[in-house]
């Protein structure tokens, strides 16, 4: 299998989503909307509730994150729309050109995934795996893309469920620049 390319340029597989939109009929109660400027007041709203603030940090340095997002190269930033609704926030980023990625053994083509469901009442619904697999379904029927990845921590129980609803298989756990994490991916299969 080919590894992790040090240079991007290399790559024919787009580093940042051009979609504005994802759905699939096959899976109707969720679809993901391009982040916009408009969405940052909701995002904010949801960072400050105490599920989000306690996975993602002091809202105001996450919002800046998540703002400096829509304008990276390699970041495809995303509001959930679970039952007709915006419910949270997807990331859908190149891993391979991530620093901290880079020094591990991955596949050329892999991208990784990062959310949270702000609603509380959205909480427990089924969003979270349900936007996984629209997420990883997506980008995996790109020419190129391998592997999609995620690492929720090992004491996020509804996130490492939501992975394994998804498809998502466990890797083992690795240590990230936030801490202690679950190494969490689905692999494009091969005939």
């Amino acid at each position: 299998m080919a590894r992790a390319s040090r240079d991007s340029t290399q790559s024919a597989v787009p580093r940042k989503l051009a979609d504005h939109r994802i759905a699939r009929p096959e899976m109707p109660g969720v679809a993901l909307r391009a982040l916009s400027l408009g969405d940052l007041r909701q995002v904010m709203r949801w960072l400050e509730r105490p599920h989000v603030a306690e996975r993602w940090g002091p809202p105001h340095t996450a919002l800046a994150s998540i703002a400096a997002g829509m304008d990276a190269p390699g970041v495809s930033p995303f509001i959930v729309i679970g039952a007709g609704r915006p419910v949270g926030f997807l990331q859908i980023h190149a891993a391979c050109d991530d620093p901290f990625w880079r020094g591990h053994d991955l596949p050329r083509e892999t991208f990784g995934l990062d959310l949270f469901i702000g609603e509380t009442d959205a909480l427990r619904r089924g969003h979270g795996g349900a936007c996984l697999a629209l997420a990883a379904t997506h980008l995996l029927d790109i020419p190129g893309i391998v592997r999609v990845q995620g690492d929720p921590a090992p004491d996020n129980e509804p996130a490492l469920r939501a992975f394994e609803r998804a498809g998502f298989r466990s890797l083992g756990l690795i240590t990230t620049p936030d801490g202690t994490a679950v190494h969490m991916a689905v692999e494009r299969r091969t005939r």
